[in-house]
């Protein structure tokens, strides 16, 4: 599922999300350019990198069909569509 990111300092990065733990607490994503995957992990309503950067999931775009819902339940959706 295609997600962007605001990252501290305010860079705005594009990723995949590839998978979310059962907890909900966890995601892993890939970011273009980068070797490897990610981790980002809840902390107190916020998100937390691996490295300590903090991030904030700003968009998942979902294909037609697929509920954002059973991939990150706590996450409030704010917009079912964009046109």
């Amino acid at each position: 599922m295609h997600t962007v990111l605001i990252l501290a300092g305010g860079r705005r990065v594009d990723a995949l999300l590839l998978s979310v733990s059962a907890s909900s607490d966890r995601l892993r994503i890939v970011i273009p350019g980068r070797g490897d995957t990610e981790d980002l992990h809840l902390v107190d309503g916020g998100w937390i990198s691996e490295r300590g950067v903090r991030a904030e999931i700003v968009a998942l775009i979902a294909p037609e069909g697929v509920s954002l819902a059973c991939f990150v339940p706590r996450t409030h959706v704010r917009a079912l569509a964009a046109v």
